[in-house]
């Protein structure tokens, strides 16, 4: 199996780009003196395989081969509106000292995996459920019956992670308690909406010790004491 370690200079974080490989871009060039060997995150919802569901892999091979050409190195965190990485055409590799895939220069961390970026240590979930799934559904643009972690996935991951320490945790969604309900979408009924999620990752950052937790899913900037949101912005973290 293929094996990518790397000792970066600088790791971000930024949050949802739902494919908008220019709009990356632009992110990419606000940081001063970028290159290969700094390590972005994308917090979730990348969307380098969004047309995956359709059988449109040309256009995420392009998307990906956009990305792979700006100065710095590309790292997903699993969100809610894309395939599952398990589920792409990808290569599996060893990532970072934890679990990953590798498509076109473009790296894909693994749900619960743990890597080790610049000497921290970061617990990686992806996943989150999808507030606009009614609509999705019904102007066929695509939603995925598991953009949620399984109930078994979530109480493996829980159970392997208990009582560890992490410098970072990295996550599409938030905890329960985090949830920042200003910025719920008006006409949304939110009693239809899961937050499965949510209440598994109340749950695991109940029973971990961290420094920092990154989330994306919900097109805000917040601090929130230890728990941090982004979306347009980049943050350097190491």
């Amino acid at each position: 199996m293929k094996e990518f370690n790397k000792t970066f200079n600088r790791v971000f974080v930024t949050g949802d780009i739902h494919g908008d490989v220019f709009d990356l871009e632009k992110r990419v060039k606000n940081i001063p003196d970028i290159s290969k060997d700094d390590l972005l995150i994308i917090l979730g919802d990348c969307a380098f395989f969004y047309n995956h569901f359709f059988g449109e892999t040309e256009k995420d091979f392009t998307r990906q081969d956009f990305a792979v050409e700006l100065p710095i190195t590309i790292l997903c965190v699993q969100g809610n509106h894309e395939v599952p990485f398990k589920e792409m055409p990808a290569k599996k590799i060893k990532l970072l000292g934890g679990d990953g895939y590798e498509s076109h220069g473009i790296y894909f961390a693994e749900n619960g995996t743990e890597l080790m970026i610049k000497g921290k240590k970061c617990l990686i979930i992806g996943g989150a459920y999808s507030v606009d799934k009614e609509m999705r559904l019904r102007y066929a643009y695509g939603w995925w019956g598991n953009e949620e972690l399984l109930d078994e996935e979530l109480a493996e991951i829980e159970a392997r992670v208990t009582g560890k320490v992490y410098d970072f945790v990295l996550t599409h969604t938030c905890p329960y308690s985090k949830l920042p309900r200003e910025v719920f979408l008006p006409g949304i009924d939110q009693s239809k909406v899961s937050n499965r999620m949510e209440n598994a990752l109340e749950r695991i950052k109940n029973a971990i010790t961290f420094d920092k937790w990154f989330c994306g899913h919900f097109h805000t900037e917040k601090i929130d004491g230890e728990v941090i949101f982004l979306f347009g912005g980049i943050r350097q973290i190491v």
